[in-house]
């Protein structure tokens, strides 16, 4: 079984009610009512094409791509003392 690799695309929207229609580009994983927005996670190869999609709907707000896949998160002893 082999698995695709995902991204977490984070959306801004200004109407909660239609925040349902995101389910159509990927897995909606969190919606935050209080503060108006949405976690969302679609595949890696389709992810720049998918927030330009985001981004023409009408209630979304921003849209943008989490840079946590970019992140180093492996640390050495050695990195420690070199900075």
């Amino acid at each position: 079984m082999e698995f695709n690799q995902r991204e977490n695309i984070t959306v801004f929207i200004s109407n909660l009610k239609k925040v349902n229609q995101l389910k159509r580009f990927g897995s909606l994983f969190y919606v935050s009512k209080e503060q108006k927005y949405a976690i969302l996670y679609t595949d890696q190869a389709n992810a720049v094409g998918t927030v330009r999609k985001i981004k023409s709907l009408n209630f979304v707000k921003s849209a943008y791509i989490s840079p946590r896949s970019k992140l180093k998160t492996v640390y050495r002893d050695d990195d420690m003392l070199e900075g």
